[in-house]
């Protein structure tokens, strides 16, 4: 069976400039409370998989979107974050530009890339989880069983560093 690649439409790959790199392109993102964040992001990805093929057209189905889910909310905590987003989204337009751009690059990619950028998300979270953890067992047993001699690694995030480290062949630090 052959596969089509999309072509990512030009006003996305014209509109990046400084702000358009994944990592600075979800600063627009991170100006909202952690668990509110999937919410605001899966409306970005629901408008390209609807085809808003623009930045711009990206960002007016979300302000729709928010709009619609305000004539709806009953909770005043919800109704007052929906106001935050809708607030943000019409003064920072040049960051919510910037991270629709980043969306439909992302919406864009073949699947196995997608996957990838996913797992390189979740390592950074996971070894800022495993700060401050004490090193289990099972990571000390396998420093050793990969032939490593030197100091007790300060926490579990260390240890998965060092692991990775010697897996690569890096040898002892």
């Amino acid at each position: 069976m052959d596969y089509i690649t999309p072509k990512i439409p030009e006003t996305a790959q014209g509109d990046l400039g400084e702000r358009g790199d994944p990592v600075t392109a979800r600063r627009w993102l991170e100006q909202f409370p952690a668990p509110r964040r999937s919410a605001i992001a899966n409306w970005y990805h629901y408008a390209v998989r609807n085809s808003a093929c623009s930045p711009a057209d990206v960002v007016h189905q979300v302000m729709q979107t928010v709009q619609r889910r305000l004539q709806w909310a009953r909770d005043p905590a919800e109704t007052a974050h929906l106001h935050t987003v809708l607030k943000a989204l019409q003064t920072d337009r040049s960051g919510a530009l910037a991270y629709a751009a980043s969306v439909i690059i992302y919406e864009y990619m073949p699947a196995d890339a997608r996957q990838q950028v996913k797992a390189e998300r979740a390592t950074l979270y996971l070894q800022e989880a495993m700060r401050g953890q004490l090193v289990t067992a099972k990571q000390t047993a396998y420093l050793r069983a990969l032939g490593y001699t030197g100091p007790h690694p300060e926490d579990r995030a260390a240890a998965s560093a060092l692991i990775d480290r010697l897996k690569r062949g890096g040898g002892q630090p």
